[in-house]
């Protein structure tokens, strides 16, 4: 054998073994990359199927943010083909999600604009519906939405395409008629509560952030359950609040239970005249015994210039 045949035998064992290196890390190789790609994974499930799958959820956020339920399924269908996208089957992602915008859960990667691109995994399809109506309530861009009717699938869909959710031209139309094939407004009923001034839901910070509202004038935790269907014993409990509390205008009620730290950005706080101890749990969103036990207080009484440890 010459020389040359020599250095191709050589370079033949070299990129076999090359290859196999690679292989160990997934989102290191060119083959990962492509095995990757954001492509269909399994037989989608018919317009019915999806729709009796998820149709519950799609009430059930509907109930919680006010997004029409024909919205969420029809995009869900769009989105996920039905089903059966990568997204849709790794990551219980049907609305295509990217890990942007704080997001630190974790993520899977597939080509889509960009070779590669992280998207969110979730533990359920049920936290990626969630995930989805958060967004849509808590971003301001999309404030304009919340003021249609609820049962207003046109005017909705038209304003995710003039509030840039989607590029694609024909997105509004492509939501449109998927809803009017298939019914989907049939869905779109309202809550037996009917909410004449339904609350804004906030987050409290963009990474992992809890859910919030600020309440109206003469507001009544009441209210808030029947409108988010959460019972008030859990409303009292996760914002320490007592027995017959009367609610302030503009005062924070959480709508899931508060933390025992407060996040990064905030390490202590000094108290002002006027300030309560359950004023400011809800104001960093800690669990007042947390924040109790954290700096050695055993009364919920502080004075003004006191310094509290809030992590």
């Amino acid at each position: 054998m010459n020389n040359f045949s020599k250095k191709q035998v050589s370079g033949r064992k070299f990129l076999i073994l090359l290859l196999s290196v690679l292989s160990l890390f997934p989102y290191g190789s060119a083959l990962a990359a492509h095995r990757n790609k954001c492509v269909r994974q399994r037989a989608p499930m018919t317009v019915q199927q999806y729709v009796a799958e998820y149709r519950k959820e799609a009430q059930r956020q509907q109930k919680k943010y006010g997004i029409p339920a024909s919205i969420t399924l029809a995009q869900g269908l769009l989105e996920s083909g039905n089903g059966s996208s990568y997204l849709a089957v790794v990551a219980n992602n049907h609305f295509g999600i990217k890990a942007y915008r704080g997001w630190d859960g974790p993520v899977v990667r597939c080509d889509d604009d960009a070779r590669q691109e992280p998207f969110c995994k979730f533990a359920s399809v049920e936290k990626g519906f969630e995930y989805h109506s958060t967004f849509l309530r808590s971003n301001p861009r999309y404030n304009p939405l919340f003021k249609l009717d609820v049962t207003d699938y046109v005017g909705w869909a038209e304003g995710l395409k003039k509030c840039g959710y989607a590029t694609s031209r024909s997105y509004a139309k492509d939501l449109i008629r998927i809803i009017e094939t298939n019914h989907l407004d049939i869905y779109d009923v309202r809550s037996s509560y009917y909410v004449e001034n339904p609350h804004k839901v906030y987050l409290s910070s963009k990474k992992r952030g809890l859910r919030y509202i600020r309440c109206h004038k003469d507001d009544d935790l009441s209210f808030i359950s029947k409108e988010f269907e959460i019972s008030r014993r859990k409303l009292r409990k996760w914002n320490d609040l007592p027995k017959k509390y009367k609610l302030k205008e503009g005062e924070i009620i959480y709508l899931e239970k508060k933390k025992s730290r407060a996040p990064k950005e905030h390490k202590l706080h000094t108290v002002k005249a006027g300030e309560s101890l359950q004023g400011i749990s809800q104001m960093y969103g800690i669990r007042l015994s947390s924040l109790m036990k954290r700096n050695r207080l055993e009364s919920g009484r502080v004075q003004a210039g006191q310094i509290l440890k809030l992590r």
